[in-house]
């Protein structure tokens, strides 16, 4: 912030710089002035998000509050000065976020702050941030060429091109607070990722401090319920077994190992099945070592039991499958057979009816009536009788058929229902083929009974004209004739 003007500076007795606010105080000399252009170019660096304030006082007690245009006012306090007399200026720079944009004039000094707090304090200090900003924060650094980021806090050179490394940090956060309870989370609205760097540099003060962060919040969202009081952790993890952990923050050191474990909970698949699965391995790991020392060990016993976890339930989801496969195939062969028994129902009603002509016809062949005279009127009458009989046959036959695979359907539209709670909507269109075996099956069963149909009404009709062709007195067509002749009238 000042190498503009480190050359005049006689004497830096103070630079500081915290979250919203830099200071710095030293002198200069009558002798070797800081002059008006150096100035100007000094507050032309700041951020026009940040408000500077520039105070003078002589050793005589002349003050001069240096702003822009006063150039000339400037040059009377200095030419009013003796050849001798030091200046002392107090500089104040205060900061604010803008548009996710912080301004850090000395990152040293806006490190040490930092780090001097006390661990809940750096929470609160970022948790403030980040409410502030959004969803990601850019700390411009205006004195240092060194650059680091996590996923959503980016430490850049005043200037750079911001970045954005596509982390949806509202939704891991609604997700954090649906799979863990973390008491503090409201004042501590803060992840892992917040802290996790992504990419550093050697020497770098605050690697240290993010990486005892990742930690604390890594055991936080992995326990059961979790607590920050009185500047101590207190978590319990409910697994097979039960465990409980508290210690104070300051003596919780770093562990990479438990921001894997989060990261993968996190990152894909089911996150309950994964919580579950890490918090019962973390317990029984526990029994042997302290939660916050558990080794990279503990990880790949975890992936190992998801995935024999994983194996067991693609077994269970390739049987729920077949099962579903199976019914299908039954329903399919249930409504062939269904459409048979129609068929089955039309050729025994059919040789039933021939059956009751061809003996009639053989009656009268075998006694002395004549064989034009067949079909006399109790004849006619007890065939029409027969084939009427048989029309309420066929209605029955098809109301039947159709009750019959009314239910069948219904019960595919509920064994499909019924899955929606165990597979996803992609599971059940591939299982049921999207309805299409359901859709042909019935187009295929509608043809064949209206066939059927068709065939069966027009064989009984054509045999009732029959009937009443050959018969020496017809029963029906007489009624007909007057029905007709009445409604003519």
């Amino acid at each position: 912030m000042l190498e503009r003007i480190r050359n005049q500076i006689t004497e830096l007795r103070k630079e500081e710089e915290r979250r919203y606010t830099y200071e710095a105080e030293f002198s200069f000399s009558k002798e070797l002035p800081v002059q008006y252009s150096e100035w100007m170019n000094t507050i032309w660096d700041i951020s026009n998000r940040d408000k500077i304030k520039i105070y003078l006082v002589s050793e005589g007690g002349e003050s001069f509050d240096l702003k822009e245009n006063v150039e000339e006012e400037y040059a009377e306090f200095l030419k009013g000065l003796e050849s001798d007399e030091t200046v002392e200026v107090s500089l104040t720079i205060d900061k604010k976020i803008v548009n996710g944009y912080l301004s850090v004039y000395c990152f040293e000094k806006f490190a040490e702050d930092i780090s001097s707090l006390p661990i809940d304090k750096v929470l609160t200090a970022f948790s403030n941030f980040m409410k502030k900003a959004g969803r990601s924060i850019t700390f411009e650094l205006f004195d240092s060429r060194d650059m680091f980021y996590t996923k959503t806090m980016f430490f850049l050179t005043a200037g750079s091109r911001p970045l954005d490394l596509d982390f949806d940090r509202t939704n891991r956060l609604l997700e954090c607070r649906e799979n863990a309870y973390f008491y503090n989370q409201d004042n501590y609205e803060l992840l892992p990722d917040d802290f996790k760097i992504e990419i550093g540099y050697e020497g770098n003060p605050l690697k240290d401090l993010f990486l005892k962060m990742e930690t604390i919040l890594s055991a936080c969202l992995l326990a059961s319920n979790s607590f920050i009081q009185d500047g101590k952790l207190k978590l319990q993890i409910m697994g097979q077994r039960s465990m409980e952990y508290h210690d104070t923050l300051e003596n919780i050191q770093g562990n990479n190992n438990l921001y894997k474990i989060y990261n993968w909970i996190y990152s894909g698949g089911s996150i309950v099945d994964k919580v579950i699965i890490a918090r019962n391995i973390i317990c029984l790991h526990c029994k042997y070592e302290s939660l916050l020392n558990i080794s990279d060990g503990v990880m790949a016993s975890i992936q190992t039991n998801y995935n024999l976890y994983l194996r067991d339930n693609v077994t269970q989801y390739l049987e729920l499958k077949n099962k579903v496969a199976e019914f299908i195939t039954d329903i399919v062969s249930r409504t062939g057979e269904y459409a048979t028994e129609m068929l089955d129902k039309f050729k025994t009603n059919l040789l039933a009816i021939l059956g009751f002509l061809f003996s009639v016809i053989l009656a009268n062949i075998v006694s002395d009536q004549p064989l034009d005279n067949i079909f006399t009127k109790d004849i006619t009458i007890l065939s029409e009788i027969v084939l009427i009989a048989s029309f309420g046959y066929l209605f029955i036959s098809y109301q039947q058929s159709k009750y019959e695979l009314q239910k069948v359907y219904s019960s595919y539209d509920k064994l499909k229902d019924s899955y929606r709670e165990i597979l996803t909507e992609d599971d059940i269109r591939e299982c049921f083929q999207n309805d299409d075996i359901k859709t042909e099956m019935k187009r295929t069963i509608d043809r064949s009974v209206r066939i059927y149909l068709i065939i069966w009404g027009g064989i009984l009709l054509s045999l009732l004209i029959l009937v009443e062709y050959m018969s020496s007195e017809p029963f029906i067509w007489p009624i007909l004739k007057s029905l007709f002749q009445i409604t003519k009238k």
